[in-house]
């Protein structure tokens, strides 16, 4: 099932091995803000050039080029150049891996969030987060960014985004989703939304609502 936003269209299809969510963006100078995703992402660029950013590396695709980011590695794709780029992004469960991170950061990185999940709002107090990981504020901001390539507030916010999405594929509204994952209310969600996946929360809702309608109506065809 499909929604449409401006510049894009976000399908969800429902597959053997469960529902896979698919976005296809038209050409624009798309940027959008270093994020990760919960299972690994397959980009497909379709038109232009565009420039992706890893944590420890960058490079440039191109028109014909496909990629695939591993689940949970903080990316951000922005453009090459003036003209702009156009891609389709399907995603897919995680590929099995082994992780190359030092112990102690692993360590770090699952207390930081927790401690951040445990929050209620998006206010990042490194400072106390610092003190509960037994480590100094500006250690903790610098150990965290070398490992993930982005600030602790930066992860905080997709932290939220992720608990949101879940909300939006549950059918929960828009506005309830947008206060329980700690957003000041609707308007900050579509914000943050919109400059980190390119879609709003309208249209990822919808995409979902569509395929668990869908479902349910073949349901009730092989139950007759």
């Amino acid at each position: 099932m499909q929604a449409v936003t401006t510049r894009t269209l976000f399908t969800v299809t429902s597959t053997a091995s469960g529902a896979t969510e698919t976005i296809a963006g038209a050409c624009h100078r798309w940027r959008f803000r270093p994020h990760f995703h919960a299972g690994d992402e397959l980009v497909q660029i379709l038109a232009g050039r565009a420039r992706l950013r890893l944590p420890d590396t960058c490079r440039e695709v191109a028109a014909g080029d496909i990629v695939r980011v591993p689940a949970g590695v903080i990316h951000r794709f922005e453009p090459a150049d003036g003209s702009g780029w156009a891609f389709r992004s399907r995603f897919v469960p995680a590929a099995t891996r082994s992780m190359s991170i030092d112990e102690p950061l692993r360590k770090l990185r699952t207390r930081v969030r927790a401690l951040l999940r445990g929050r209620s709002s998006l206010h990042t107090d490194v400072a106390a987060i610092a003190q509960a990981c037994a480590v100094s504020a500006g250690h903790l901001a610098r150990a965290f960014r070398r490992e993930t390539g982005t600030s602790l507030h930066n992860f905080h916010v997709l932290l939220a985004l992720h608990r949101a999405k879940a909300l939006l594929r549950e059918g929960v509204p828009i506005v309830v989703a947008a206060l329980d994952a700690g957003f000041y209310d609707q308007a900050h969600l579509n914000r943050e939304f919109v400059r980190t996946f390119g879609m709003t929360p309208a249209a990822f809702r919808a995409g979902w609502a569509a395929i668990g309608q869908l479902t349910a109506g073949c349901s009730r065809s092989s139950a007759r």
